[in-house]
């Protein structure tokens, strides 16, 4: 007579974001890596957060990660990536990320062709470094500068959060300013369950090779580097300032809501 196993239940205590600062390339010795971090803490949950260029992306399918794609990293929608995209295995994917700057139909139209297609969509408003960057894709008065960054404003960010509320499936990423903590939509999409957030960058995977626009992690980095500090710690599981809710943006917005 064989034996009815039990399915072994674990009881995560955090969720990790693998490359928050980086790219999860999904080469062979990333996977690995991964693996042995799942393997020395049971009680943390993995998922991969990847740029849709990503050369082996569809490596995934064959991992037991869930991802977290950014489609239009550079702002745009190219179909020969929306058709990559719909390669990947859905159960695969934690949900998919799109970047938002106003009057873009197509970015619109993708949002909204994900959610038909029941996927689950995290809209990313997409922040500018300076006014030269901002008005390169979008327009300025859209915008206010606050904590040295241009975010979206007025009838703008109405317009796209009319968006995600009438949209179904669809979130917008930290939508009331206060930081991960406030949010919890990686923990909640991933893994179904409200916990704390951390970040991995892994040294498998080395510096990000793609130069989005004013992405926040490269800015950072950029910054660093000029003044001669390390522009990335590898290998360590850590909450950064947003997770955290140190930045003085995210300080401020509790002290509004009184939170």
């Amino acid at each position: 007579m064989r034996a009815i196993l039990t399915p072994e239940l674990i009881s995560h205590k955090s969720v990790v974001r693998v490359a928050v600062n980086n790219n999860f390339n999904c080469t062979p010795a990333e996977w690995a890596q991964l693996d042995g971090y799942k393997a020395a803490h049971p009680d943390k949950y993995f998922f991969v957060n990847c740029n849709i260029k990503t050369p082996l992306l569809r490596t995934i399918n064959d991992h037991p990660y869930k991802a977290v794609i950014t489609l239009n990293p550079d702002l745009i929608v190219r179909e020969n990536e929306i058709i990559k995209f719909y390669s990947l295995d859905r159960e695969r994917i934690g949900f998919v990320r799109v970047k938002y700057i106003p009057d873009s139909q197509p970015i619109v139209d993708l949002i909204q062709e994900l959610s038909e297609a029941q996927y689950k969509v995290v809209i990313t408003v997409q922040r500018f470094n300076s006014k030269a960057m901002l008005t390169k894709y979008a327009r300025l008065e859209d915008y206010h500068f606050d904590n040295t960054r241009g975010r979206l404003c007025g009838e703008a960010l109405s317009r796209v959060q009319a968006l995600a509320d009438t949209t179904p499936g669809v979130a917008i990423c930290d939508r009331q300013g206060l930081g991960c903590q406030g949010c919890g939509l990686c923990s909640k999409l991933t893994l179904g369950q409200d916990l704390p957030l951390a970040s991995l960058n892994m040294s498998a995977s080395g510096l990000c090779g793609f130069n989005c626009p004013d992405c926040y992690a490269k800015t950072m980095q950029n910054f660093l580097r000029k003044i001669g500090q390390r522009v990335i710690k590898y290998d360590v599981i850590k909450q950064n300032e947003k997770q955290a809710g140190r930045t003085e943006h995210i300080k401020r917005a509790r002290a509004a809501l009184a939170v």
